[in-house]
């Protein structure tokens, strides 16, 4: 993604020189002001790179970059140094800089290296300049053609001289500073998502055999590798394949060629496990798992090319496929399921007794001894699944284990008096009173128009269910934990909600991972009890 102006400064030896009392300098502009770093602290010298814009951090913070699969900060030094910054330029570069902590600063143009002798270096307080005397380790005055070079440490910075680095920080991670006017956000550009605004149906595909089958995605809890070990059930449906533990939880296995009526095959590398969610007769959710031949893609599919499922098609009456997608002119045909009546299909007594079988009372330690246990849950968590949502053209993710569905937006909410500028209002979502939040100005966002594309994503937040308003939901996720990195320390705000950066698309893309458990709790109850308050009055 960064483009190197000549290398790397290893060709300057990277470290600094004295030769005789001659100290080395790398120049650079800001306005018209010249200004020197040691170059025992520079690294490199790139272009601006494609950055990620980062929530709650310093307006002086542009955002983090991708430096050959290492996250780097980036910060704009010329707001740091209270002067008025134009757009970056072609001329605009960035100086990798690493001191007690590595970042990159935006500067208006490199100018050279600078062999400046001892002596010349003049106390920065005798002398008139543009920065605070603090920041400077020196000046020179009338050096070759420049009249006054300021020479400044960029750790003294006050977006970085109060901080700490985090305590599991490993060698090489960045810091990144906190705000000194204590902004909550970060400024961004009003602006809309791509793509078309006609109504979709999101679906995540699969394969039966040469089939192309799906379920709707709200219904799709995550997606994990089959385990290596499961607990037979006796007396179970031919469907059931037993009972595993899934992070602390026992969770069914039930085979989808079975209840297709189609022949089971030898298990292979490329079986997954379809965690599905379904809620009871009294809104409890369910989980249970599928067992599929491949995971194929999360697909957008528009109104027009879904069609019913035609009268003679359905098995004995059943509604297991609610729809069929008909993609490239008819000629991929891929049937949505229903994960309800799958379930609830299965050979016991009634819907309810299906429902239950979804929570036996078994101690996942009974499934087999502590090394099957342990080996079981080493095996399903390869892989991450995130749902990644948009936020002023930013991409964030966050753990589908969190997300307990994804919604569309009502014609309207219930208006809470005196809340907090970030809720949106209420909602009743099957019964239930549920505050909404508008992500943006939770975030301290800009603003922008309702949109068909923008969706609730309802998180379960330290036991509550609260919905947010994102600009789009673009895709589930599934990452390596290869491709996950720990975040640069970030100040104190931004830190509570990052958690990780997913490197996506072979590291082109960012990802954002937020921690829902990071997210403000909001007291429904409360919030109704206002409302109606004020409806009676």
């Amino acid at each position: 993604m960064s483009q190197h102006d000549q290398g790397s400064f290893s060709d300057l030896d990277a470290e600094e020189e004295q030769i005789g009392s001659v100290l080395q300098y790398v120049s650079f502009l800001i306005r018209d002001e010249l200004f020197g770093f040691g170059i025992e602290m520079v690294q490199e010298i790139i272009r601006v790179p494609e950055l990620a814009r980062v929530p709650m951090t310093p307006t002086t913070m542009l955002g983090l970059a991708n430096l050959r699969g290492e996250i780097l900060p980036v910060f704009d030094l010329r707001k740091m140094l209270g002067v008025a910054a134009p757009e970056t330029s072609d001329a605009s570069r960035v100086i990798v800089v690493e001191d007690k902590f590595k970042v990159g600063l935006v500067v208006d143009r490199v100018a050279q290296v600078l062999n400046v002798p001892e002596d010349r270096i003049e106390d920065a307080e005798a002398i008139e300049k543009t920065v605070a005397s603090e920041l400077l380790t020196g000046v020179v005055k009338n050096l070759g053609n420049h009249d006054l070079v300021q020479l400044f440490d960029p750790s003294r910075l006050p977006d970085f001289a109060n901080l700490e680095a985090r305590g599991d920080q490993s060698e090489g991670s960045s810091v990144i500073g906190s705000s000194a006017s204590g902004s909550r956000g970060f400024d961004a550009a009003e602006g809309g998502s791509d793509g078309s605004d006609d109504d979709v149906l999101q679906i995540v595909s699969l394969s039966i055999g040469k089939e192309e089958y799906a379920f709707n995605l709200s219904d799709v809890d995550e997606i994990v590798r089959v385990p290596e070990m499961v607990s037979e059930v006796p007396n179970s449906p031919d469907a059931v394949v037993g009972l595993t533990s899934l992070r602390d939880r026992v969770l069914p296995l039930i085979s989808l060629r079975t209840c297709l009526g189609v022949a089971r095959e030898e298990a292979n590398d490329s079986n997954r496990v379809v965690v599905l969610q379904i809620p009871d007769s009294e809104g409890a959710v369910r989980r249970f798992g599928v067992i599929v031949d491949r995971a194929r893609e999360v697909l957008r599919i528009s109104n027009e090319f879904i069609e019913d499922v035609p009268d003679g098609i359905k098995r004995h009456g059943s509604d297991e496929i609610e729809c069929i997608c008909k993609l490239d002119s008819g000629q991929r045909l891929i049937s949505v399921l229903s994960a309800k009546e799958i379930f609830c299909g299965l050979n016991l007594k009634d819907e309810d007794e299906a429902l239950a079988a979804s929570t036996i009372d078994v101690n996942p330690e009974q499934l087999e001894d502590d090394d099957m246990h342990g080996a079981g849950d080493e095996h399903l968590s390869d892989d991450e699944q995130l749902v990644v949502f948009k936020l002023a053209q930013e991409n964030f993710g966050i753990s589908i284990h969190s997300v307990q569905e994804i919604i569309r937006l009502p014609e309207s909410f219930v208006v809470v008096p005196n809340a907090g500028a970030e809720v949106e209002g209420l909602i009743n979502l099957r019964g239930m009173v549920m505050p909404v939040i508008d992500m943006r100005r939770y975030f301290n966002l800009a603003s922008c128009e309702r949109s068909e594309r923008q969706r609730i994503i309802v998180l379960n937040v330290q036991g509550m269910l609260t919905g947010y308003i994102v600009d789009s939901v673009t895709e589930v996720l599934t990452v390596t934990a290869a491709e996950l990195t720990a975040p640069p320390t970030l100040n104190s705000e931004a830190a509570r909600y990052v958690q990780n950066v997913a490197k996506t698309h072979g590291g082109t893309n960012m990802v954002l991972v937020l921690d829902s458990g990071a997210f403000d709790v909001v007291d429904a109850d409360e919030l109704a009890a206002a409302a109606e308050e004020v409806a009676a009055t």
